[in-house]
This record gives C-alpha cells, structure tokens and sequence, in this order.
C-alpha cells in the first residue's frame, strides 16, 4: 500500500506550537470534498470522509471506516512537515480521537527525517503501548517523540486497522513542558535496566558513545515520572543503534509481547500446490508467536503439506517460496520445512569474540530444531522423511523476506543441489534476543551476527543465486524461473 505524501514546504525558524501541521482540524477540502494537504489513500476494504456531524470541534473531522476481520491491514494518513530545533528536547505528537465498534487500532505515528530524508528515527502508538479501539468518545491522545539538531522533518499522521470506525480531529504539535526536577526513581530504575541490557547484550555495545548517551539521556529525563512518559528514553536509545547500524532492534509493547507469547499474530499461512506433474511448491510466511503448542501446529501444518504432496505425486522438485516470510520465531519455519532442508548444522550465531563453532550453531535433526550442541527448542513427536532423499529444491526469497524468514533462507544456502531466486532480501540478518523488562513491556535486541552452514557471514541482504527482475505483465517471473531450473535438472 502506498501513501500519498504532499511535502510542505513551510520553515520554522523555531519550535513554536500551533503553527506547524497545515489544516489540523481537516476544515480545509478539495473541490472533491477531500482533505486538504493531508495524503490518504485506503487499501479495499477501508473507506474514509469528512464528517460534518461527529465532530471535536469546527466543521469536519476526518472518519475512516474499516471492514475487515484482520488487524494488519491499516490505512495511514499523513504530512509532511519541516522543523529546525537547537538542541535535543522531547515534543509531543496530539489529536482527538474518536472510535465506534472499532476491532483494531486507531492510532498517532511519526517517523523523524534528516536533511537528506533519510528516517532516523520512528514511533507510534502502539509502541508507547496505547491502543484506541472499542467504543469511545472523543479523547486528546498524545505521542512523544524526542528530536536533535538533525531532525529537519516529520512525516505526521494517524492510522486505523481492522474492522469499525475511528473519528481523528485537531492535530497538534506541542513542546513538552520543562522541568528542572530530576526524574522519579521509577523512571531513572527503568531506564537503567534497559540501558544495562544494551550495553551487555548488543552486538554494536562498543560502537556507541556511552558517555554522551547519559548525558543526553539525564537532560531528556528532566520532569518524568512514569513509565509510560520514559519511553521517550528508551526510543533514544533505539535511535542511537540505528545510528551505529542496527536496524533490526526494537521495543515491543507489552500488549503485543504478551501476544507475542499466546497466538500468531501473522494471519498468513502456509500452503502447497502441484506445479506441473513433478514439482512441489511450498509458501511459508513469517511466523510471529513462541507458543509452544501454537509453534507446533505451524511446524506440523508445513510437514504435512510436504507429506501430502509427495505421497500423491512423484516429486523429486521443489519450489520453498519465502518472499512474504517477514520473520518472527525461525524454528517453527525450519522445523516445517526440515524434511527439505536436511538434517545438520544449518547456521551460526556470531559475536565478535566467538567462533563459528558448534556451541553458537543452529540445527535440525529427526524432527528437532534448536541451538549449540543439542538444546532442542522445538521438536515434533511425528517428524515427516521424503521418499526422495536428495530433492532439487529452489528457494524464491524478495525485499520482504526479513529476520527469520532470511535465517530460515540462510538454512537451505549451501546444500547441494539448491538455488536462490527472486531479489536481494530485507537486510535483518542479524540474530536477535527478547528481554522482558520490568513493566511488561520487551526488548529485541540484535545480540549477534549470522552465518551461513559454510560460514559465510551475512552483514546486509541475502543476494540470490539468480536475480530475477519484477516484470510489467501479471506473471511471476521468479517462479517461472525456478521452474525451468527445475525442469532442466530432471
């Protein structure tokens, strides 16, 4: 889905507050009775207007309505705006929000951009662990964002995902208020827990300055006093990685860490097809829970799909389309997909001053994935062998195959008898850790780099074997390409 985006070019020479977000309230329209500046563009099965009756205040609010059951499908709406401030400080993000039968979110977000547009920096609602749906009346919710000298943009806006109505009104952009006063003790204790995890645990620790990073981190904690105001903080420390280079760590809020632990949240799954008379195909998408029993029938589904297939047809190909796999747990996928992978060590976890050796590996073995010498994660009572023991197997893989569906990429590199097609992946090779912190809330946190079953080390993308162009007509090019490989290997 893409968002339009209408630049604005307005200078604010300082930060002042209520003369930044061009038509804030959503009074100003096209002749099509549009809003104004803000660009909006809903996927199917969302719809938005301007609302002359359930309004904040003026004469419109802008209402989105959603009519779908999954809550991964959004609609965003934003703009752009230009800001110069001095020196690092917190400012705040607000609107009124209004939602109706809403199963979903309604929510703020903001990403921070430099001078070349390049983001350095992202928050939303949802990782400050707000969450507005239901039914409820009009609110002033808020989203604190912390900015230096280097933030020259903010690309603003809200979003709404799933099924039922949300109402957005009198946006806003405020300077939090100043204190001399230190920050509470259950602030400075919080940070200070996160902060210790980071410095003990993340692969890019020695790359950051530790010095400065406290200084900036006492002035921005100036007048806090919960938890949910320290976020602030913690994004600080986000944004100090990704300057470093860390691009796959985050904070999970602990709504969504809880779920992470209960269901998969991904509502994509696997499937399997016949391709011609002697070809199976196999479609893993990411799998986002570590529920054991969850964890087990995604692992059991994929099994089963690959049994089915072979049992009715004579396959000695296969086709292992990862190119959705955004990531999430990695063992539920390679166990799935273990019969065609193979037993053996399939990758390495690396630190700088560890080895690739069998004590950091990850492997699979009759039916059992897990990590060193033989700590099982995940193994199932019934695993699936292939009559065909040594297949050709081609693996589709694209810019959306991120985090553990490029683990789950990396397992196959180096078998014989394989080839990767598609395009270069999403660049989330690294190997990252969950903490549970002390309000619930989790920290994922890039802990070491990979390597392949050869140990080759994988720093960025996972390249192809074959590159295959995206085409202007309908037909998908990287499988038809793996299929004549797979043909001519017969």
């Amino acid at each position: 889905m893409k968002t339009t985006l209408i630049i604005i070019t307005f200078l604010i020479t300082a930060f002042s507050a209520k003369s930044q977000i061009l038509n804030p309230g959503f009074e100003q329209t096209t002749p099509q009775n549009k809003p104004l500046i803000w660009g909006i563009k809903p996927p199917a099965n969302f719809s938005y207007t301007l609302d002359t009756v359930a309004k904040h205040s003026g004469i419109n609010a802008l209402k989105i309505t959603g009519t779908q059951t999954s809550k991964t499908e959004f609609v965003p709406f934003s703009q752009i705006i230009n800001i110069s401030v001095n020196r690092l400080e917190n400012i705040k993000l607000t609107a009124f929000i209004k939602t109706q039968a809403l199963k979903g979110n309604a929510a703020l977000w903001c990403q921070i951009w430099d001078r070349n547009d390049k983001q350095i920096g992202f928050q939303n609602s949802e990782m400050q662990d707000l969450f507005v749906n239901g039914d409820t009346d009009w609110k002033k919710y808020n989203l604190v964002l912390s900015v230096d000298t280097n933030a020259k943009k903010l690309l603003i806006g809200g979003y709404v995902s799933g099924d039922g109505t949300a109402w957005f009104d009198d946006f806003n952009l405020e300077q939090s208020a100043k204190s001399a006063e230190d920050a509470s003790q259950m602030v400075s204790n919080y940070v200070k827990e996160f902060k210790t995890i980071v410095k003990t645990n993340s692969i890019y620790t020695d790359s950051l300055n530790w010095e400065q990073i406290d200084k900036d981190l006492q002035q921005l904690a100036k007048g806090l006093n919960t938890i949910s105001e320290a976020k602030v903080l913690t994004d600080y420390i986000i944004k100090q990685l990704r300057k470093v280079g860390d691009n796959h760590s985050f904070v999970q809020s602990k709504t969504n860490a809880d779920n992470y632990t209960r269901t998969n949240s991904n509502p994509l799954k696997p499937k399997a097809k016949l391709l011609g008379s002697k070809i199976g195909y196999i479609y893993v998408p990411g799998f986002a829970s570590t529920n054991k029993t969850v964890s087990l029938q995604f692992t059991d589904t994929i099994q089963n799909l690959i049994k089915n297939l072979e049992h009715n047809n004579p396959i000695k190909n296969w086709v292992v389309d990862l190119r959705d796999n955004t990531g999430g747990n990695m063992y539920p996928m390679i166990a799935g997909l273990g019969p065609l992978i193979g037993d053996g060590t399939l990758g390495y976890f690396i630190k700088a001053t560890v080895k690739e050796d069998i004590k950091n590996r990850w492997f699979y073995k009759n039916g059992a994935t897990g990590t060193g010498k033989n700590s099982i994660i995940l193994k199932l009572k019934n695993s699936y062998l292939l009559k065909h023991k040594a297949p050709n197997v081609a693996v589709l893989i694209g810019k959306k195959t991120s985090s553990s569906g490029e683990m789950t990429a990396m397992s196959f590199i180096g078998k014989p008898n394989l080839k990767t097609f598609g395009q270069a992946t999403g660049g989330y090779t690294t190997g990252n850790r969950i903490f549970r912190l002390s309000n619930g809330t989790a920290l994922v946190l890039a802990t070491s780099l990979t390597a392949d079953r050869n140990k080759k080390r994988y720093l960025s993308s996972i390249m192809p074997d074959v590159v295959v162009e995206k085409t202007k007509d309908d037909t998908d090019a990287e499988l038809k390409a793996a299929e004549n490989w797979l043909l001519n290997k017969d």
